[in-house]
């Protein structure tokens, strides 16, 4: 009789197993097991010690809507589908992917959903780009000497606003023209120093005495005055825009923004009109 029940276990665990590796989405496989915030509260804690802040609160904004969803393929795409933010589906898919795997991975999880789920499709649409032009207008519209720095800075080295926030007089290295910040992803790396005016500020003050928040309303402030699309994001792509046109190629812009692949580069470069690429070319040659 022992033997009866420990041989139709066996096959009724056999015949789950296959079941679950030819239909990994059957109740059988997930029990449509929904997501919780305990189990928000221990992904959190599990990330590296290293996370930024910044990323910790991605995750939030990106999970915490996510809470009561099935951890289902089903239920991802219900949520991905409830979303109104277009491309920035594709940020929500990126961290529900990493909750998912670490979920797997850590066993709490039967199989990782997500690989059931494509990403969102992106629209391939360019985004403003702050040109030399809108530069000149928005410095000369600006209010204060410190606020003249910060554009400069911005589109000079093409820093992210966080970094311009925290850098220091003692991070620059005028003589090779190059400064240190905290980065993305909580690690250091160089980036260009910027221009003359950058270096005669940083030459009187410490700092720029000013937080990111504040740099976003100043900029918010002179797109309302001059009528420009302007944040910082539209500094960085015109640092892009701007060196794609002068003729450096995309992996030597990607090395002094500091992107992580050649991918944004590419997209910005898109912009790059035959006009441009003849100018270009005409001034190699000549």
């Amino acid at each position: 009789m022992v033997r009866a029940l420990a041989s139709h276990a066996r096959g009724h665990w056999f015949k789950s197993s296959i079941a679950h590796h030819l239909n990994p989405d059957s109740p059988a496989s997930n029990c449509s097991q929904k997501f919780t915030k305990d189990l928000l509260d221990k992904f959190l804690s599990s990330r590296a010690s290293g996370t930024s802040p910044k990323t910790i609160e991605l995750y939030h904004f990106a999970l915490d809507r996510f809470l009561d969803y099935p951890l289902t393929p089903e239920g991802i795409r219900s949520y991905l589908d409830s979303l109104t933010c277009r491309n920035g589906k594709h940020n929500y898919y990126r961290c529900i992917k990493t909750l998912c795997r670490w979920l797997y991975l850590t066993n709490q999880l039967p199989t990782n959903p997500t690989e059931r789920v494509l990403p969102p499709r992106r629209q391939k649409r360019l985004l403003p780009a702050i040109s030399e032009e809108q530069l000149d207008m928005l410095v000369s519209y600006a209010p204060t000497d410190r606020d003249k720095v910060i554009l400069n800075l911005l589109w000079y080295s093409g820093m992210r606003r966080s970094e311009v926030a925290n850098v220091k007089a003692k991070d620059f290295n005028w003589e090779e023209g190059t400064v240190v910040v905290l980065g993305k992803g909580n690690r250091y790396r160089k980036a260009l120093a910027g221009n003359g005016i950058v270096q005669d500020w940083f030459s009187n003050h410490d700092s720029l005495e000013i937080t990111s928040n504040g740099i976003q309303m100043m900029l918010k402030r002179l797109g309302v005055t001059t009528g420009i699309h302007c944040n910082a994001h539209s500094f960085r792509r015109g640092f892009c825009v701007h060196n794609v046109k002068s003729g450096l190629s995309n992996k030597v812009i990607q090395s002094l923004g500091g992107w992580e692949t050649p991918d944004m580069v590419s997209h910005y470069a898109a912009s790059l009109t035959f006009d441009d690429a003849l100018k270009l070319y005409k001034g190699l040659v000549s």
